[in-house]
């Protein structure tokens, strides 16, 4: 009876073993699936998306395009609206590291002013892609629209002038689009006989610094014949320098602008802006979603690529014709 009994006692001694084993099994197993085969299958990201500015009509459209792309994938997307600060976007940044996002995006900043918060992201294992911002430390894509663009621009508005006469800069070098325009219109302007006169622009507040910059540049140029240029690094200074040309009822002013905003190329169609780049940055928002689970598997430590965003230059004698092949351009949403 002694023997049966130790013989029992085993062999619960052995069930109790095989149990346990088959349950630590099935946990590991478990939190294995809802882990790395859930990211696997690219239901489950996570996007922080850091917007410029809402006051920035084109910043506003390309962050609701990657919002709108990355939703059909059921991607969860959260936007955090900067309001031009790089405090702001750097305070977003790292909000988003805490909440382990699986991607930033940025738009516009100089990726190397937030380096506070790219830093934060690659430490954590975050990638971030930047719209327009360049690449650094922590980036690994940016979405390019700044110097090669600027230099077509430039080059197009010492041909207009004839390198002669009076050109006001309404800038912004906290933007990394805006400052690499800046850089190709002073490289092509150096050794011209255009006086430039430059005015560093508010966000917000950009378009009412237009207006106040531009009635204080007229006033100093009550008779400058048809030598006077305004050039805004991007849009909205230059709708705002128009708002002053207008009420000084002077029309021998050319206006250039970048970006292709609604308002600008309206603006063009009524004869009141010279010219504008139009970057097609809807799209980029929109394909940048499509990558999105690309740039999560490369990680952070991808390789650094730079992706060109398509633009043209519209002006009086193509805007019909640009309008016809892109009317989604003057919409608003």
């Amino acid at each position: 009876m002694r023997g049966s009994a130790v013989n029992r006692m085993r062999h619960v001694l052995r069930m109790l073993a095989l149990s346990t084993a088959l349950a630590t099994v099935a946990v590991t197993s478990a939190c294995s699936g809802s882990g790395s085969a859930g990211k696997a299958n690219k239901d489950e990201y996570t996007i922080g998306v850091v917007q410029f500015s809402s006051a920035d009509p084109n910043a506003t459209r390309t962050a609701n395009a990657y919002k709108a792309e990355a939703e059909t994938r059921k991607y969860k997307v959260s936007v955090v609206d900067a309001n031009g600060s790089a405090d702001s976007a750097v305070a977003a940044m790292q909000n988003f590291v805490q909440k382990r996002v699986d991607l930033i995006i940025t738009e516009t900043f100089p990726s190397e002013g937030l380096a506070a918060g790219t830093i934060a992201a690659k430490e954590a294992g975050i990638p971030v892609v930047s719209l327009a911002g360049g690449l650094a430390d922590g980036v690994q894509t940016n979405w390019d629209i700044g110097y090669p663009q600027g230099v077509d621009l430039a080059t197009r508005i010492v041909k207009d002038t004839g390198g002669k006469g009076a050109l006001l800069e309404l800038t912004y070098r906290s933007g990394y689009t805006c400052a690499g325009n800046l850089k190709a219109l002073t490289e092509k302007v150096q050794g011209t006989g255009l006086a430039v006169t430059a005015n560093e622009i508010r966000i917000p507040g950009q378009v009412e610094d237009g207006t106040t910059f531009t009635q204080a540049w007229l006033a100093k140029h009550p008779d400058a014949g048809d030598g006077l240029a305004v050039w805004g690094c991007f849009d909205d200074p230059a709708l705002g320098a128009i708002a002053a040309i207008k009420q000084a009822g002077r029309a021998n002013v050319k206006v250039y602008g970048l970006a292709g905003s609604p308002p600008a190329l309206k603006a063009i169609k009524d004869g009141s802006m010279t010219a504008t780049v139009w970057f097609d940055l809807p799209a980029a928002g929109r394909e940048a979603a499509r990558k999105t689970a690309d740039y999560i598997q490369a990680g952070v430590d991808a390789k650094p690529s730079d992706v060109a965003v398509p633009f043209q230059i519209v002006d009086q004698s193509n805007i019909d014709a640009f309008l016809a092949e892109h009317p989604e351009a003057v919409s608003t949403s």
